[in-house]
């Protein structure tokens, strides 16, 4: 079976309901189809198939030329479907059409980039934080009958597959390296929340053309504009996030999501929409 499209919304999506696919887990296919020309100083600016794996996420998050509005890694799929990478390859982009060339990237690497990047790009790491409220009907439905997917937010005007909180780093009071990012956001405005509580008891409440995940005391750690449809907190010269949340103690667990304008007439008047949300649990 050909997997082909160009567009982000029409890539085939397998077992989404259980994908928690990170970096290091497609690191390996970047290393094998594209080290030839992305490994150190590659071509374009993108080292995505680098050994230092750290190095490669961070190219792969980078804005693409070839894909406007999506990253590198999002191109890079892109590309291999289409057949125009890896260059001189002699690939079509279709694994039937390309089984036995060793240039090609399989079916299996391929479904493996596609639930990746639905998956929101996570890094090398694992997800910190237990997820709640998606959008995809387990919970509160969405407004509209707009559903996302599993791990996201409600459908809106800059992806169907709905916004995607994600946490990373150690949630220690003492040591704090948590990261929080949002992805598939409208390039408009975002806004990073704390909550001391799950809203309807993690379900989510209505909110505009999605889901409110997070209730009791709110408080906004840090606004956005995403890039790409990416936006995180902190940044350089942000206080972390324990900090900024006003973290009390160690045991101490707060909610957070990601709220942003969604533009144009998509689904209902209001133009906000939110992301899942993510509880943490913190630590000394």
């Amino acid at each position: 079976m050909k997997i082909l499209s160009i567009s982000f919304s029409l890539l085939i999506y397998p077992n989404l309901a259980a994908a928690q696919t990170t970096f290091s887990d497609v690191h390996p296919v970047f290393v094998t189809r594209c080290a030839a020309c992305h490994g150190v100083a590659g071509f374009g600016g993108l080292d995505i198939a680098n050994i230092n794996i750290a190095s490669a996420f961070f190219d792969s998050q980078l804005p693409s030329y070839y894909s406007p509005g999506q990253t590198k890694g999002f191109a890079s799929l892109v590309r291999m479907l289409n057949g125009t990478m890896p260059q001189v390859g002699g690939c079509s982009g279709d694994p039937a059409i390309d089984a036995g060339n060793p240039a090609c990237a399989t079916a299996e690497e391929l479904s493996l980039l596609q639930v990746w990047i639905a998956d929101g790009q996570l890094g090398p790491s694992p997800s910190t934080g237990e997820n709640f409220c998606d959008g995809d009907g387990s919970g509160t439905g969405c407004p509209c009958n707009n559903a996302g997917i599993s791990f996201s937010g409600c459908a809106h005007s800059a992806s169907e597959l709905g916004a995607r909180l994600q946490a990373s780093g150690t949630a220690s009071i003492t040591s704090d390296t948590l990261l929080l990012k949002g992805s598939r956001l409208p390039n408009t405005s975002a806004v990073f929340v704390q909550g001391t509580q799950q809203a309807n008891g993690g379900l989510g409440a209505l909110f505009g053309d999605g889901l409110l995940c997070v209730g009791g005391s709110l408080l906004r750690l840090g606004a956005r504009v995403p890039a790409a449809g990416l936006a995180s907190y902190p940044q350089p010269g942000d206080a972390p996030v324990s900090v900024k949340g006003l973290v009390p103690a160690a045991g101490t667990v707060r909610h957070y999501q990601v709220l942003f304008r969604n533009p144009g007439a998509f689904c209902s008047p209001s133009t906000s929409s939110g992301s899942n949300g993510i509880s943490v649990t913190w630590t000394l």
